[in-house]
């Protein structure tokens, strides 16, 4: 490559890429020039991401490219052209190794290491199981919602009276009433207790939780250590309280013995006396000490009115007792007060934590009875293992020598992922000729409930040594259009300094890292990019705050359809999923022409057919269930039968027997029907239901059964557990339809990566902090004897040992709500709608409004109005309304760029009755022994089968002892002809050649009956299958074995097998065919 003389070539490049400023072509690009400067490079790249989606643009962006460079198209002139100059090399030599990358990646795909960084440990785990104890048929579990919940019911149906945990739950209970909430999100649809317990379950599989579950299951496990824990900090905090009431006790006895009450003092029960009320009552927060108090404390003379008549009396009381008992207090309030609050925060949540231990448990021991390992897992057991392990070791498993490693959007990354990747990072750099990269963008971390850790990429500087690490950044948005831009740039100046403003004053340490987070956020412009883009906020009053909202939101849209908007380039940003369905009602009911499409239109639930399935099903179990009988019947007439008119109360209400509306095989074949096999049965109710008929939803109903049919193998195979998971998780899942017209409705979250040339954003004026449990490390005695406690955030918490983890976490979340708005505010091309709450105090709206007039005068041409006057809207403008073009999709003629053509899927159930016949394996080798003419060639045809067989299925010499047995229990070997023994005979015979010994080796890459693709003159696809392909990664072998004689055109069928492979990009090929009775090898 080409690189400044001056500057030395540093391994690892880190691009803080801003929002639109070409991420994907960067990333894409840097992998291009790896594989244009030596095309054999693919095999030595690693590129993750986070999401399965991201994966797939990566790949296609990748192919296309090079596909567009090596035919020079048009599309792909500026990847082109970035290859050229910084690699030096002549358009030519790249058009070539383009394509010459391209070939090697589609004949390796399996080697295109671009994947998900859960895949790539995945891999890892599964090269990894002999030391990691875990068994070859291992299963990895996705779903720990769902052992979770399964976990929490079989601790339930386990408990007896006698059972600790018993009591731990009445705890749990009690504090739920006590606190008068759950731990439910508000969005949930069962705030029972059971559905709080498996909520706060779910716990187990956070970081914080998994990185200190060991020391906390070592401590819970001790005799005695709760009870002794709980007493202890009983104690202190008794003895703090004893002390203050005791004071409180003194200072209204003095005044009794005296003959003086609060009357006598100033302002009563609101002066100094309120003081010592407080503290009597149990109240010790920093507010009870007031003005009042503190110029008591200053002077006696502020104990007595100037008109009381014992004015004297009662300030030499006061300079004699009252003013130290006073002092007392204002002394000592903050550390007794931290001790009592500090045990109240610790104890508040014990009995959850002994919860958590034995929930964790009991998912452990439901996984190791099914022989499954649940994907979170993963990273805290690989880390536990790289702690113990030589490096090198633990990443060579993959199977691969990396050279070069590249992290997309690494601002998600999370502490445990980023400290098991940094070692193979660091291991590629420590070669000479690595070039690393990492991408992202730090103000758009926005997936903290993921364990994202956005002070990874803040801190990188910190990470590696500055000559082993070059910094730039992405600073051109290439998105937006130059009002968005400026508007951007100037608004998130304003605001991340307003908040790092905030922070300074409330003393928060890190406020710091937030200012370096945001040091970057203004971006540059291109030259070619007008004045246009519209941005508009507005800031509604309080009362029908949600219904203007809506009405506001309907004439943006109306406004925008009228001036030739395309509905597809609208998309409405939400803070969270709950205000999706009535945003979406709102609009369908003013706007019948419009559609909405979002993630909730793709559910599962929302396909009558599936519903229709899942009905019956239940149906079969709870035969008595008359309101599912109804929906059933209902659905059925509607969906099927075209009779729009039944309702599920006439169903109900209906004389006519409701099993005489169902289809009568269904009805009467209720016990049949039973006894089959979980997805067999949801196959014949799709048959009995003629659900076929119903063809513009069978993506729900193929996408329905691949769940039903993962369920089936990893799962019990019964109706009511398929249910449970159905109504738990299942009816969430969506299908993937990228073809709908309509307005997009969607989280912010869910944007994130997106673009659109408008977006609105209704009810910006979420909380800017939600109530939340933290794990925290206890510091001092006697707390710290539990290594973590779950103590709930509040700001309580500044005035306990858990003052630095609230500065932390209020830090944290001020980050958070500051990347949400950004995320949402840069998802936008031409126009940008914000609707939100006027006096809407810790809300976004709040800090939104605190700074509009500050950006109003920086931005020339804005406007700002409705300031002044509390019950209008405040409305501020920026740029003018761009004139809308109707966009056409240009065709490509770029192969891996076609637009795809939406195909009609429709499924077809067939019936197969049950047979014993013998199995299709024996078939292929036993002949018909009533044939006398043709035993003896069919018994020598016989053998050659077997022999081929058992070539085919073994990769080294050890596998003959295996593959001999499988033919057993096939029944192919049965008879006194050929046995065992003889086979075992010939097969160690024919090995004692050195040649074919080398070719049963362990140390080939082995490619058995593998299927090479090709296609002949006319374009139609050609299949060819070797017997035996062998590599050690330089040189490939091809082997065909041969059970009769030699013929001419057996040399021709190797020598294509040969051209085919060297057509892949392998120049060392070897053929040779092996005749194994006669035990003759003839070089190809």
């Amino acid at each position: 490559m080409v690189t400044n003389p001056t500057s030395p070539i540093r391994p690892l490049t880190v691009y803080k890429a801003s929002a639109g400023s070409g991420k994907t072509f960067t990333l894409a690009t840097e992998y291009i020039k790896l594989l244009v400067a030596n095309p054999q490079n693919y095999h030595q790249i690693l590129a993750v991401t986070f999401t399965n989606k991201a994966t797939e643009e990566m790949k296609q962006r990748i192919l296309s490219q090079l596909y567009g460079i090596w035919n020079e198209l048009p599309d792909s002139q500026s990847y082109a052209a970035k290859v050229e100059a910084e690699t030096g090399l002549g358009a030519a030599v790249v058009r070539q190794r383009a394509g010459i990358a391209l070939h090697l990646l589609i004949h390796n795909y399996h080697q295109f290491r671009v994947q998900t960084i859960d895949a790539f440990f995945q891999s890892v785990l599964r090269n990894l199981a002999r030391e990691l104890n875990l068994t070859a048929n291992l299963q990895v579990g996705i779903n720990g919602v769902q052992v979770e919940s399964l976990a929490v019911d079989m601790m339930l149906e386990n408990l007896k009276s006698s059972d600790p945990m018993l009591q731990w739950l009445l705890g749990y209970i009690m504090e739920n009433i006590k606190d008068d909430k759950g731990w439910t999100n508000s969005d949930t649809r069962n705030n029972t207790l059971l559905h709080d317990i498996k909520y706060f379950g779910c716990t187990i599989f956070h970081d914080d939780y998994k990185t200190h579950r060991e020391i906390l299951e070592e401590v819970m496990q001790r005799d005695g250590f709760i009870e002794s824990y709980v007493k202890q900090l009983h104690d202190v905090a008794q003895d703090a309280e004893k002390c203050f009431r005791q004071t409180s006790e003194s200072f209204f006895e003095t005044l009794e013995d005296n003959n003086l009450t609060m009357a006598d003092l100033p302002y009563g029960k609101s002066g100094v006396a309120g003081l010592f009320v407080s503290i009597g009552n149990g109240k010790y927060e920093e507010d009870i000490i007031g003005k009042r108090a503190l110029a008591c404390l200053e002077s006696a003379d502020n104990w007595a009115s100037k008109k009381h008549p014992r004015r004297q009396e009662i300030i030499a009381l006061a300079e004699s007792k009252l003013i130290p008992l006073l002092r007392f207090v204002i002394e000592n309030r903050e550390s007794k007060w931290k001790i009592i609050n500090s045990s109240r925060l610790t104890l508040s949540h014990l009995n959850n934590l002994r919860l958590l231990h034995s929930i964790e448990q009991t998912v452990k021991q439901i996984n190791e009875e099914s022989n499954t390992f649940l994907l979170s897992d993963t990273q805290h057991l690989l880390h536990e293992l790289i702690g113990e392990s030589d490096t090198p070791f633990v990443f060579e498993k993959i199977g691969a020598q990396l050279r070069h490693v590249m992290i997309d959007e690494f601002q998600d990354t999370s502490t445990i992922q980023w400290e098991n990747f940094k070692i193979l990072l660091q291991e590629c750099m420590s070669h000479g000729e690595s070039r690393d990269l990492i991408v992202g963008d730090v103000k758009q971390s926005i997936y903290r409930w993921r364990s994202g850790d956005w002070r990874l990429l803040n801190d990188i500087e910190r990470q590696f040594p500055s000559n082993m690490m070059q910094v730039e950044s992405l600073q051109t948005n290439y998105r937006s259009q130059r009002n968005i831009i400026d508007f951007n740039n100037t608004f998130f100046t304003t605001l991340a300094k307003q908040e790092y403003d905030d922070l300074t004053e409330e003393d928060i340490n890190g406020a710091a890292s937030l200012e370096h987070a945001y040091h970057d956020v203004c971006q540059q412009v291109p030259d070619t990019k007008p004045d246009q883009g519209y941005v508009e906020i507005q800031l509604l009053p309080t009362e029908d705050y949600s219904q203007h909202t809506l009405e506001l939101l309907t004439s943006r849209i109306s406004q925008l359809l009228d001036e030739g908007v395309r509905q597809s380039d609208i998309a409405i940003l939400t803070r969270t999923n709950t205000v999706i369905g009535g945003i979406a009602n709102y609009i369908t009911g003013e706007l019948p022409d419009v559609n909405v499409v979002s993630d909730e239109a793709f559910r599962l639930d929302y396909a009558a057919p599936v519903n229709l399935i899942v009905d019956a099903l239940w149906l079969l179990a709870h035969p008595n269930d008359k309101l599912v009988k109804a929906q059933l019947v209902k659905n059925y007439h509607q969906l099927i039968l075209d009779d729009v008119s039944w309702t599920q109360r006439d169903c109900l209400l209906a004389t006519k027997d409701l099993d005489e509306m169902l289809p009568e095989p269904f009805v009467n074949g209720m016990k049949e029907l039973i006894q089959l096999p979980l997805l067999e049965l949801a196959e014949r109710i799709y048959d009995i239901f003629s659900l076929h008929r119903v063809t513009s939803q069978s993506a729900y109903v193929c996408k329905f059964f691949d769940i039903l049919s993962d369920f089936a193998m990893d799962n019990s195979t019964g109706i009511e557990a398929f249910i449970d998971y159905w109504n738990q998780d299942a009816h969430k899942k969506t299908i993937q339809s990228d073809q709908v017209e309509g307005i997009r409705i969607l989280t912010i979250h869910k944007s994130k990566g997106l673009e659109y040339d408008h977006v609105i954003i209704p009810y910006c004026s979420w909380k800017m902090e939600m109530d939340d449990t933290l794990w925290c490390h206890p510091q001092v005695e006697p707390f710290n004897q539990l290594p973590v406690a779950l103590i709930d955030y509040s700001k309580r918490m500044r005035e306990s040992i858990y003052a630095s983890d609230y500065e932390e976490e209020h830090l944290q979340l001020t980050v958070d709500n500051l990347n949400i708005l950004y995320v949402a505010f840069t998802r936008a091309s031409k126009s940008l709608f914000v609707i939100g709450k006027r006096q809407s105090a810790k809300t976004r709206s709040s800090q939104i409004m605190k700074v509009l007039p500050q950006i109003a005068d920086h931005l020339a041409g804005s406007t700002i109005e409705g300031i002044e006057d509390e019950e209008t809207n405040v409305v501020f403008t920026y740029g003018t309304p761009a004139t809308h073009t109707q966009k056409t999709q240009k065709r490509s003629d770029n192969v891996f760029l076609q637009i795809p053509t939406p195909l009609e899927v429709s499924m077809k159930t067939f019936r197969q009755n049950t047979q014993f016949r013998q199995s299709n394996k024996s078939m292929e080798f036993v002949a018909d022994e009533n044939d006398e003419e043709t035993l003896t060639a069919q018994s020598y045809i016989k053998m050659g089968n077997v022999l081929h067989h058992v070539f085919s299925t073994i990769r080294t010499v050890d596998d003959i002892e295996r593959a001999l047995l499988e033919l057993e229990q096939e029944g192919i070997i049965y008879d006194q002809e050929i046995t065992t023994a003889r086979l075992k005979d010939m097969l160690r015979k024919r090995l004692q050649d050195s040649r074919v010994k080398a070719w049963f080796s362990p140390s080939w890459t082995l490619y058995n009956e593998c299927t090479i693709l090709s296609t002949d003159d006319n374009g139609h696809v050609v299949e060819r299958r070797p017997d035996r392909v062998m590599s050690d990664g330089e040189r490939f072998v091809v082997v065909d074995f041969k059970f009769g004689r030699p013929k001419p055109e057996h040399q021709t069928q190797v020598k294509e097998y040969m051209d085919l492979i060297r057509k892949m990009g392998h120049s060392q090929v070897e053929g040779f065919l092996w005749y194994v009775y006669t035990n003759k090898i003839e070089t190809v």
